[in-house]
């Protein structure tokens, strides 16, 4: 594996040589991340700087530095850390307020075109940046005014359980944001198949929502309501959406579906919690985007536990150190961390 980088015209300017740990973070539906540390050389002084970024060339996303740190022990050091290049999207909001209504992949490209690929104020274009449209089959209904550009587009692909990626061209120095579906993999992961080497099996309702009221336009009496989901009993577990920014002059006769689907979005949100965590065994009987890879649906099986899980591979963690390479692999939605639920307006 080289680490290339690269500057902010796209162009590449070194490799790095050496380095303490690379920890390279991929995610299916949210924006990959990285934190590299280096020996403070001069070359990688003059080359590990914000608004460069690094690539992998075994990889199809590169990263962007945002952060730069200095440190001097009993030798100095160079922290980096970052975002993948759907990072980008973060630079941007939805300058005003957009009607989205069909497939989700086109209504994708119809935010990105608009506030980022080919905005109608030439400042806020970024440049050698592509959109790739898909079909998905995914409708979206739904009004959405002056939010993170990135934090609408992942909300609604993790909704979906859609997959999104930005891929770096090195020879052209273009990006290319693709949908994308993960796909149905054969592979079985358990420690009596010795293919990993620890696992963390996590279940929770602790912010499960089974049910969602949404309130529309109108006061008391006069106010529209949609209910979506279900349950009954013990198992019924209720949450209120206050969709009042939703006007029915927008949507027509589309309004209680428009309604509905931001009803939906917040269950997904509040979704239960089942997740399974593994150190994978890099020499077991599955080989890494061979047999399964980030997106793909697989089974995690463990006999102690009584465990039998089918669920999607959201985050592969890479680490790379002195000792090697090695991976850790989460299968399925792991828990909000506390900054999520406060961004989220839970808290």
């Amino acid at each position: 594996m080289e680490l290339y980088v690269f500057d902010k015209n796209r162009v590449r300017i070194g490799i790095v040589e050496a380095f303490e740990y690379l920890r390279w973070t991929r995610r299916y539906s949210r924006c990959g991340s990285f934190e590299m540390k280096a020996v403070a050389i001069d070359e990688n002084l003059d080359l590990l700087r914000i608004g460069n970024f690094i690539w992998k060339d075994d990889d199809e996303e590169a990263g962007l530095i945002e952060f730069v740190e200095l440190t001097m022990l009993e030798q100095e050091f160079i922290l980096i850390s970052g975002r993948f290049a759907t990072g980008f999207l973060a630079r941007r909001i939805i300058w005003g307020t957009e009607i989205l209504s069909g497939d989700l992949g086109t209504a994708a490209g119809k935010l990105l075109t608009a506030h980022l690929i080919a905005p109608s104020n030439p400042a806020r274009k970024i440049d050698k940046i592509a959109y790739t449209p898909i079909t998905l089959g995914v409708t979206v209904n739904t009004q959405i005014s002056h939010r993170n550009l990135m934090e609408v587009i992942t909300d609604l692909f993790d909704a979906a359980d859609a997959g999104i990626k930005t891929v770096f061209v090195p020879e052209a120095g273009t990006f290319t944001i693709v949908p994308y579906w993960g796909t149905d993999s054969q592979a079985v992961f358990s420690k009596e198949y010795e293919n990993i080497i620890e696992q963390i099996f996590t279940q929770s309702i602790v912010d499960y929502a089974s049910i969602a009221l949404v309130g529309g336009e109108g006061e008391g009496a006069g106010r529209t309501f949609v209910t979506v989901g279900g349950g009954e009993g013990e198992d019924r577990h209720e949450t209120f959406v206050d969709a009042r920014d939703l006007q029915r002059e927008s949507f027509s006769d589309d309004y209680e579906e428009a309604l509905g689907f931001r009803g939906l979005q917040r269950l997904a949100e509040h979704a239960f919690v089942e997740a399974f965590d593994a150190g994978v065994n890099l020499h077991g009987n599955l080989t890494y985007k061979v047999d399964f890879d980030i997106g793909s649906k697989i089974k995690a099986v463990s006999k102690r536990w009584g465990i039998h899980v089918s669920a999607r591979i959201t985050e592969i963690e890479e680490s790379y150190d002195r000792e090697g390479m090695s991976i850790a692999v989460t299968f399925g939605k792991p828990l909000l961390t506390l900054a999520q639920k406060l961004k989220r307006g839970d808290i």
